[in-house]
């Protein structure tokens, strides 16, 4: 049976990024949006049948980036999304919260349509005034065309502290880059073409940082060891038919990683062997977002674009479902099951951001979930009806 929606909310412009806030067990969440103004500051008026974008170069793209707490509805067992601070920015495109502090500071990085990686700082004494800016990432002009977009990004510190965290944003005209935070300003370490289209997504290896990935409209996925020279990726897999998306690196087993993309597929790999996937699943729609679940290893939450929302269940053979260790061999005896857990398809559009609540006070009502979708500008929040056995 299909999760209820418990709450919805509309921020006005296109929702395509949703990320809860992962300190202090607050159930507080960020949204991102997108909005297309054309020559004379009027919003483009957009639709399922009215999705192209014109090309001038005077139109300009606009979002905002709300703050938001869920609180308990007025009967006790709904929700409310209540909207704390509102900012004005250039479109949004991804946004990413460092999991661990910085120096003692919550910091959250956002991909912007300017271009640039903006870091905001969550050190607001009042909900109102919860994020504000502490830097922005500089172009590399060597590289960078000047109207490229920043189109996602992903921070080296998912598993270990770091004083000078590294964050890697991939950009619309395929380039890659590798920034490093340092107090309150970013440097560029890198910077290079890794795609020939649009390069959708990049993302570290959380367990060897040093290694970044990137998929692109080009329908490839590639590997790079940062260490060493960036002309060429260590892997460049052609398995994908079509753009690659998104892709996310299992915090919980070391190994594993999940790629999507437009041909409606996810795939698990074993990193240590790049030939093929361990296992494919086909959604439905094309996969935009994926996210490992913050405490149980085989629950994937998957936006999938026309295909609605879900949540899979990958199983590996010999390893429990809370079993937090590496990979076995994959080559020698263990097997990847790949299984549908529950949809989500209340969204009337194209189904993009989407994020577990990073903490559960009780797991018999669910683990809540948020999703929100483009052109109908909604959020709403579920919860996955039961943990897995």
């Amino acid at each position: 049976m299909e999760p209820p929606s418990l709450a919805s909310f509309d921020p006005i412009y296109c929702a395509d990024s949703l990320e809860f806030c992962p300190f202090d067990a607050k159930q507080r969440l960020l949204i991102g949006t997108y909005q297309l103004l054309t020559t004379g500051g009027a919003a483009r008026e957009y639709s399922e049948d009215n999705n192209h974008e014109p090309s001038s170069a005077d139109a300009q793209r606009v979002g905002r980036i709300y703050v938001c707490d869920v609180v308990a509805g007025a009967n006790g067992s709904e929700l409310a999304i209540v909207e704390q601070q509102r900012i004005e920015t250039s479109a949004v495109f991804d946004i990413k919260w460092s999991y661990n502090r910085v120096q003692g500071r919550e910091l959250v990085g956002v991909a912007s349509a300017d271009g640039e990686v903006h870091i905001y700082t969550a050190e607001g004494s009042s909900p109102d005034s919860y994020l504000t800016p502490l830097c922005v990432s500089a172009p590399n002009e060597a590289v960078e065309s000047p109207t490229s977009m920043c189109c996602s990004l992903d921070w080296s510190n998912r598993l270990a502290e770091s004083s000078s965290p590294e964050i890697v944003a991939s950009q619309s005209d395929g380039t890659v880059r590798l920034l490093r935070l340092s107090d309150s300003r970013m440097e560029t370490v890198h910077a290079w073409h890794a795609h020939d289209a649009e390069a959708w997504i990049s993302s570290f290896d959380y367990w060897s940082t040093s290694t970044v990935y990137s998929g692109g409209d080009d329908a490839r996925f590639k590997g790079w060891d940062t260490r060493m020279d960036l002309t060429s990726p260590v892997f460049n897999s052609r398995r994908h038919q079509a753009g690659v998306c998104s892709i996310h690196s299992n915090f919980h087993r070391q190994h594993m990683v999940a790629t999507g993309g437009y041909d409606d597929t996810v795939m698990i790999w074993d990193m240590r062997a790049m030939r093929a996937p361990v296992s494919e699943f086909n959604v439905g729609g094309g996969v935009w977002r994926l996210k490992w679940h913050p405490k149980e290893p085989t629950q994937l939450l998957v936006g999938a674009m026309y295909g609605g929302f879900h949540i899979l269940d990958v199983a590996v053979d010999g390893m429990q479902p809370l079993e937090c260790a590496p990979l076995p061999d994959l080559a020698a005896s263990a097997a990847v099951k790949v299984a549908k857990q529950t949809s989500f398809m209340k969204h009337e559009s194209i189904a993009y951001g989407a994020d577990w609540c990073q903490s559960c006070d009780d797991r018999s009502a669910g683990w809540l979930v948020g999703t929100c979708s483009f052109y109908d500008h909604l959020v709403h929040l579920w919860r996955r009806p039961s943990a897995p056995n």
